[in-house]
């Protein structure tokens, strides 16, 4: 009876290192209101590319999916209807799922085949869905949207993981 208490202390005693342990070590989740983007997009030939910064403007470190679940296109108050796709290859850099407290990191992002209304030089804005919250849509300034290569084919939004 007395090796079964012992035991019994022993698990609970253990259970308690490793919780601890396990929370000190985890992050928690990057919320929308905590980050800032800032966006900007070229012409590429048939498309827009560039790269999104991603700003955390809290003091504590956070933790990121491997990439934006959506990537959220904006003309005036339209949003485009654009598929979300995985880029490959990324652009270069090492791929994190954490932004240090006041630290940043990027995304690459390609949108292709727009075609769609309004064509030309637009004003564009930008959101990301970082798990399943929305970011604060920023401005891109004025870009050409690009070429319809194929009517038949979806909008698309290339992104890459997110690099550190």
């Amino acid at each position: 009876m007395r090796g079964i208490a012992v035991l019994a202390i022993c698990c609970a005693l253990g259970s308690a290192v490793v919780a601890a342990g396990s929370s000190a070590s985890a992050l928690a989740r990057c919320k929308a209101p905590q980050l800032k983007l800032k966006a900007g997009l070229q012409g590429a030939t048939q498309s827009l590319l560039g790269t999104v910064l991603v700003a955390n403007r809290s003091a504590r470190a956070c933790a990121l999916p491997v990439a934006p679940r959506r990537v959220t296109l904006v003309i005036g108050t339209q949003v485009l209807p654009a598929l979300t796709v995985r880029m490959s290859p990324g652009p270069p850099g090492t791929p994190t799922r954490r932004v240090p407290a006041h630290g940043r990191v990027t995304v690459g992002v390609q949108w292709r085949n727009w075609c769609g209304a309004p064509r030309g030089n637009v004003r564009l804005r930008i959101g990301l869905t970082i798990y399943n919250s929305e970011t604060q849509r920023v401005s891109a300034g004025v870009v050409r949207t690009p070429v319809c290569v194929d009517r038949k084919h979806s909008s698309r939004v290339a992104v890459s993981r997110f690099l550190a």
